[in-house]
């Protein structure tokens, strides 16, 4: 009887210990190739393409902080080859017209493009990603909105990020 017991709680601590590596790990944006969405896909569409389609391109893992008012991203131990030239994003490997998705369990939060070649140019979808220095991105938008109307305010997103303890404040320029 006390080896089933020791069992049992040897068990809910092993389940206990992996919900919250899943937990950490909830966070996802993935990169899908414009060939495989359309402008007309619901969130819905969009995770499953990104799913049987796309890929990861980071997890919570990755992420070394979040500046949330400016919604600029640091990345921790990042190695990219190459650099885009022609729009889109070194950091996630991604052309202008791919999309990425960010993902918070089976929730899409954000659904956006990355940044289009040249000043002139805008982007292709109104949230996009642009990339920063070598180690982080921004999650820019096309035009400007009051705090309380603009698409990257997502509660559920910030509650997340507090409780990972990724939230950043203070200068951006300050790592």
């Amino acid at each position: 009887m006390k080896k089933w017991i020791a069992v049992a709680l040897i068990l809910l601590l092993a389940f206990g210990l992996a919900g919250c590596k899943a937990q950490k790990e909830d966070l996802k944006f993935y990169v899908v190739k414009k060939a495989d969405v359309t402008d007309s896909m619901v969130d819905s569409a969009l995770l499953h393409a990104a799913k049987e389609k796309g890929r990861i391109a980071f997890t919570a893992e990755d992420i070394k902080s979040w500046y949330w008012q400016e919604q600029k991203v640091y990345l921790q131990d990042v190695s990219v080859l190459g650099g885009q030239t022609d729009g889109g994003s070194a950091l996630f490997q991604a052309e202008a017209e791919d999309v990425f998705l960010l993902v918070l369990g089976n929730r899409v939060l954000y659904a956006g493009g990355f940044k289009a070649a040249g000043s002139t140019v805008s982007p292709l979808r109104e949230i996009y990603i642009k990339d920063g220095e070598a180690d982080s991105f921004e999650i820019a938008c096309r035009k400007d909105y009051e705090a309380a109307e603009d698409p990257r305010n997502q509660t559920a997103l910030y509650n997340y990020l507090a409780e990972q303890q990724l939230l950043a404040s203070g200068e951006v320029s300050v790592k």
